[in-house]
C-alpha cells in the first residue's frame, strides 16, 4: 500500500464529489466493491469528442466555442442530391460564362472521392459527409476584388440557374451596385487558402451547406481554429454560389430551407457579412442577420479541400 505519506499523495484531491464520480464510474457501488475483490476488471480508453454528430453538424462543446449557438430547427432543412460527377460539372458549365474553366469530369471525381477516402472514416470529422455532396469550384481569381466577383462572376450564375430551375420565381441581388471593393475575407477561416487555390486552377472540394445550423456567424468563425486543420475552410460567396448553381433544387427550394451565410466574408465592415435566403418566390443575396446572435434557420457552409 506505500507509506502514509504516499498513501495521502495518491489520495490528494479526492473530494466527496470526485469520489462520488468514481462510484458513478464504475457502474455503480456494486460494481466497485466486485473489483476491489477481483471478480470484475475495468477496462479504459480513450473517449474520441468528434467534432461532428451523427447527423453531420458541428458540436460546439467538442470545438471550444463560446460565442452563441443554438439548437438546430429541422423543420428547415435540406437534404443535396446524389448527382454524378459528370451531372454536376454539366449544370455548373451550363450558367457560368462561356469558357470557364472547370476540371474535367473524370479529374473531379478522382479528387473528390480521394478527399472522401482520406477523412471518411476519421474518427473525429467522418461525420462531416452525411450532409455534404461534392462540389467544383471554377477557376476564378477573386483575390483582388472579391466584391466584384460576386458581382459579376456568381451571382449572375445564380440567376441564371435559379431562373432555370424555378421560371417562376425571381433571384434578387439586395446589394446590387454595392459589392465592388466592399467584400473581404475575415482571416482565420482558411477561406482565403481556398480562394488562392481558386486562382491557380479548378478545386475539387465537398460542400456542407448547413454543419453550424443554429450558430451564430461569430460561433462559426471561433470553431475554424480547429477545423481548418483538418482540410476545411469555412464558406463564402464563391463557394456558396457555385454550390447553389450545382444543387439549386434543393438550397432554394422554398421557405423551409436554411438560410445560408457567407460567414468567412465581411461586408462594408467587419460589423456586417452576406447570406443567400429563399423564400417560396424568390431566392436572394443580402445581409446577414446580426453576427453575434444564433439563429436556428441559419448556417455557413463548410468546404473540403485539402
Amino acid at each position: 500500500m506505500g507509506t502514509t505519506k504516499e498513501v495521502l499523495e495518491k489520495l490528494k484531491g479526492l473530494d466527496g464529489p470526485k469520489l462520488l464520480a468514481v462510484v458513478d464510474g464504475f457502474g455503480g457501488r456494486e460494481n466497485l466493491e466486485a473489483w476491489l475483490r477481483g471478480e470484475k476488471r475495468i477496462i479504459l480508453e480513450d473517449i474520441i469528442r468528434k467534432l461532428l454528430d451523427h447527423t453531420g453538424r458541428c458540436i460546439p462543446a467538442h470545438l471550444g466555442v463560446t460565442n452563441s449557438v443554438c439548437d438546430e430547427n429541422r423543420d428547415f432543412h435540406i437534404e443535396l442530391s446524389e448527382f454524378g460527377y459528370a451531372e454536376i460539372r454539366e449544370r455548373l458549365t451550363d450558367f457560368f460564362p462561356k469558357g470557364t474553366e472547370f476540371a474535367s469530369a473524370n479529374e473531379f471525381k478522382d479528387r473528390a472521392e480521394a478527399l472522401n477516402e482520406k477523412y471518411a472514416e476519421h474518427e473525429l470529422i467522418g461525420n462531416f459527409f452525411k450532409r455534404a455532396r461534392p462540389i467544383l469550384l471554377p477557376k476564378h481569381d477573386a483575390r483582388e476584388n472579391y466584391g466584384a466577383s460576386l458581382q459579376d462572376f456568381i451571382l449572375p450564375a445564380v440567376e441564371r440557374a435559379y431562373k432555370k430551375q424555378f421560371p417562376e420565381r425571381k433571384f434578387v441581388n439586395y446589394r446590387d451596385g454595392k459589392l465592388v471593393g466592399k467584400v473581404s475575407n475575415i482571416p482565420g477561416t482558411a477561406h482565403d487558402e481556398l480562394v488562392l487555390l481558386m486562382a491557380e486552377k479548378s478545386v475539387a472540394a465537398w460542400y456542407s451547406p448547413n454543419p453550424f445550423q443554429g450558430f451564430s456567424i461569430f460561433a462559426q468563425r471561433e470553431a475554424m481554429k480547429i477545423l481548418m486543420q483538418y482540410g476545411f475552410a469555412l464558406a463564402g460567396g464563391v463557394d456558396t454560389g457555385t454550390a447553389a448553381v450545382a444543387y439549386m433544387g434543393e438550397m432554394a427550394r422554398d421557405f423551409k430551407t436554411p438560410v445560408y451565410t457567407c460567414s468567412s466574408l465581411s461586408w462594408q465592415s467587419v460589423d456586417y457579412s452576406l447570406c443567400f435566403r429563399a423564400s417560396d418566390d424568390e431566392f436572394y443575396c443580402g445581409c446577414a442577420d446580426d453576427l453575434a446572435d444564433a439563429y436556428d434557420r441559419s448556417s455557413g457552409g463548410l468546404v473540403l479541400f485539402r
